[in-house]
């Protein structure tokens, strides 16, 4: 643990709102599944032969079948804090395949020394309390000449529900993203080689305010950090949230709802 930066997320909030949305995640998961297409195409321009492939923060095994189809040889190791997230990704595995299925956290991997090929991760990164020392857990677990891929979200995502939520109070309402700089000097932080960051904004679009809120539960995007306000949001309270919402974000008839999508990857080295 950093003792100079304690743990802002609750992590048993986390755990319990994606164990909550697992068997219903695929039908809202929208941005998350493009934002995977997006990565595994980053692939197309690296060589790589990997023997063990690290899915983490693998969800509901969304990047499983597309990893066998590109790595046919490899062996998959689907990786999740979510217990229910890793039922629904089991069914991702071939019938005769070996299903290696680990519940774990991030922060401490239940791996040992340079044993992994391909840290794959799309969308995980942003759960992690203690993000430097989860890259250093990636340079610990990954063979030497093995590669780290991934996406998190960025520093401006959702800064429009954020700004809103300002005219309610101060406490954080919205999960705190790091900035995409700051990621990249982590990775050189703890020893990865070769860093590449780059990012872009993808913006959705909602008809009612409603919509876009249920869209955030049912993808497990709830507000987990520890600082968060524990009271309930009263009818009068999302009144005059959509009414802040409105004068920041809407357009056209349509609530918009802006994600920076941070692409990251690194080698682990000779």
């Amino acid at each position: 643990m950093n003792l100079l930066n304690p743990p802002r997320l609750d992590k048993k909030a986390v755990r319990k709102s994606f164990n909550r949305c697992a068997a219903r995640y695929d039908d809202s998961a929208v941005l998350q599944r493009e934002v995977l297409s997006r990565l595994l195409q980053r692939l197309d321009y690296i060589k790589l032969d990997p023997a063990l492939i690290l899915d983490l923060g693998c969800g509901t095994g969304q990047a499983i079948k597309p990893l066998r189809k590109r790595y046919g040889k490899a062996q998959i190791l689907a990786l999740d804090m979510a217990e229910a997230m890793l039922e629904q990704s089991r069914k991702q595995f071939g019938l005769f395949d070996r299903k290696w299925l680990v519940n774990a956290d991030m922060e401490h991997l239940p791996l040992q020394d340079e044993c992994v090929d391909l840290v794959f991760s799309s969308l995980a990164l942003q759960w992690s309390n203690d993000l430097p020392g989860s890259f250093a857990e990636f340079k610990r677990i990954g063979r030497p000449g093995g590669l780290l891929m991934f996406t998190t979200f960025g520093v401006n995502t959702l800064s429009e529900l954020r700004d809103s939520f300002s005219a309610l109070d101060n406490s954080p309402r919205v999960h705190q993203f790091m900035d995409m700089h700051d990621i990249g000097d982590m990775m050189l932080g703890a020893g990865l080689s070769q860093p590449v960051m780059d990012m872009e904004q993808i913006t959705l679009q909602y008809k009612s305010f409603r919509d876009l809120l249920d869209d955030l539960k049912s993808i497990g995007a709830t507000n987990a950090e520890k600082g968060r306000s524990r009271g309930l949001m009263t009818a009068g309270k999302l009144r005059r949230l959509q009414k802040a919402y409105e004068e920041i974000a809407f357009e056209d008839g349509c609530y918009r709802a802006s994600y920076e999508v941070v692409y990251g990857h690194a080698w682990f080295g000779a």
